[in-house]
């Protein structure tokens, strides 16, 4: 099932590409409906490169989600970032971020998702819909406090 978000955010596409490259964005806004953490042996890079990225997730900060991949990978040429993850409970987590500069200093950011999670399906779908809004929200306040991720 696919769920798409989309905002106009009011900040330069290349400033706010910047920072969706940086893994610790990915903590940041998913706070505190998601918390995602490191393995020891497996640390984030500061930013997201191609790869594969083991960590563990927690909703509301406390609930195990277990492990998840992260699968990264990133498209400068067009400002789009996809992590085509997955774990024990969802099959497919394929997330799309697209950036697109719209002029006057304003950014169209979209987050489409593709998920599989066999029966539990529908309900990821509904927690998507619901998180992927939470963080645009975040992105807007990380945004109107000039990126100042300990606000």
């Amino acid at each position: 099932m696919l769920v798409k978000v989309m905002s106009v955010f009011n900040c330069d596409s290349e400033k706010l590409f910047h920072e969706v490259k940086k893994s610790k964005s990915l903590v940041y806004i998913g706070k505190p409906l998601v918390k995602f953490v490191q393995l020891p042996k497996h640390p984030l890079p500061e930013v997201w490169e191609d790869g594969k990225y083991p960590i563990k997730m927690y909703i509301l900060g406390f609930i195990p989600m277990g492990k998840q991949w992260i699968v990264i990978s990133v498209h400068n040429d067009n400002k789009r970032i996809r992590d085509n993850g997955y774990s024990n409970l969802i099959k497919k987590w394929d997330h799309n971020i697209h950036l697109t500069d719209i002029g006057d200093n304003k950014t169209l950011y979209v987050d489409t998702i593709d998920i599989n999670a066999g029966i539990l399906t529908y309900f990821i779908v509904l927690f998507a819909n619901v998180f992927y809004r939470w963080r645009q929200k975040r992105w807007r306040k990380l945004i109107n406090n000039k990126f100042n991720y300990n606000v």
